[in-house]
């Protein structure tokens, strides 16, 4: 694919008027090379700001070949994002909108959901994470996502501050989201309400493969929620609940059903949980019985684990070395060289007892 430079002050003439299959935004004035039909702008990270982005809604306004663009990481904020917005209820190719980290807020946001809404162009991919949102935005969020389900795979809303209310919002319109593949929702202060909002139309989803909720406080009861909803019957594959204030008690038994019954799991990220030596060795008992091949990497990483710990999870390792995770990892935990070797030879009995399956344990 090929890769041209161009300016803010150019975008205009150059997105109505370029050719090539990808446009890449580097902040560089002067630099602009136009040439036969975009497909896709990647312009993250340049220092666009409000004016940048108005010589940009020009030229998206008249552009009939953009199916993605990226905007993430720039200075684009409420008034730029109107611009665009106004720009989107032109343009009728746009697909894909990624424009986290541009401070837009409640106002900003809503603005680009009110147009995206209005289009008749389907939206596959959202990318709105780290704009300062509160629980306000989930409303117009929760309208776009209701009318636009039917095509959307990736919907991204990473570090903002929707909360329990907002996550209320969200859930009956990512319910419909039949399509839905990779869903972000971590860093949004939900708790154990917001995870029963979640996993109640979650639970049994025909598509999603991929869920992040870290930096939420779900605590035990909400890790045990979401847990829950996709022990049996899901197509899920990467779960990401670091820094959940899990614990070592209820929520880690809910982890070790989950290792327990799940068949799908590829990548269990469980860091940062607060997990010690009885979350860990409560865990190893559901590594022990697990019946599952699929789990590559499971990240028990800071999670103030000592050599107890350890050693439970290097029993488990070779009592089910058919089963046996492929990738450990334990860093920054409490483990001693005591620790390390229970591990290590692990290691050597699920490769000898797995036939000749390798596990990487970090530490």
């Amino acid at each position: 694919m090929l890769v041209v430079a161009v300016a803010a002050a150019a975008a205009a003439a150059t997105l109505s008027a370029s050719t090539y299959p990808c446009l890449h935004w580097h902040a560089c004035p002067s630099a602009v090379v136009a040439c036969p039909p975009v497909l896709a702008a990647l312009c993250s990270g340049n220092a666009i700001d409000v004016s940048g982005a108005r010589a940009l809604a020009e030229a998206l306004a008249a552009n009939t070949s953009l199916t993605s663009l990226t905007l993430s990481d720039n200075y684009i904020g409420v008034e730029g994002a109107k611009a665009l917005a106004e720009a989107l209820t032109q343009n009728k190719s746009l697909a894909e909108l990624g424009i986290k980290g541009n401070e837009l807020g409640d106002e900003g946001v809503e603005a680009l959901a009110t147009a995206l809404l209005s289009r008749e162009a389907p939206l596959k991919l959202l990318d709105i994470g780290n704009n300062s949102l509160s629980p306000a935005a989930a409303e117009p969020l929760a309208r776009l996502l209701h009318g636009k389900a039917g095509k959307l795979v990736e919907f991204n809303m990473y570090m903002n501050e929707v909360g329990d209310a907002g996550m209320a919002k969200l859930a009956p319109a990512l319910k419909e989201c039949k399509s839905l593949k990779n869903l972000d929702l971590g860093g949004n202060d939900a708790g154990p309400e917001g995870a029963a909002a979640l996993a109640e139309v979650l639970v049994s989803h025909p598509s999603l493969t991929l869920l992040e909720l870290g930096y939420n406080p779900l605590g035990p009861s909400g890790a045990a929620t979401i847990t829950g909803a996709f022990k049996h019957d899901t197509k899920l594959e990467v779960l990401k609940l670091g820094w959940c204030k899990v614990g070592g008690g209820e929520g880690a038994r809910a982890l070790a059903d989950l290792l327990m019954f799940n068949n799908s799991l590829v990548q269990l990220d469980l860091r940062g949980n607060g997990l010690t030596n009885d979350g860990a060795i409560i865990i190893s008992r559901g590594l022990r019985s697990a019946e599952s091949k699929k789990l590559a990497e499971l990240d028990l990483g800071y999670n103030e684990i000592k050599d107890d710990g350890a050693c439970a999870l290097a029993q488990a390792l070779k009592a089910n070395p058919e089963c046996a995770v492929r990738e450990l990892k334990l860093n920054a935990n409490y483990i001693t060289r005591f620790g390390q070797v229970a591990l290590t030879e692990a290691v050597d009995m699920v490769y000898e007892m797995g036939a000749g399956k390798v596990l990487t344990v970090t530490f």
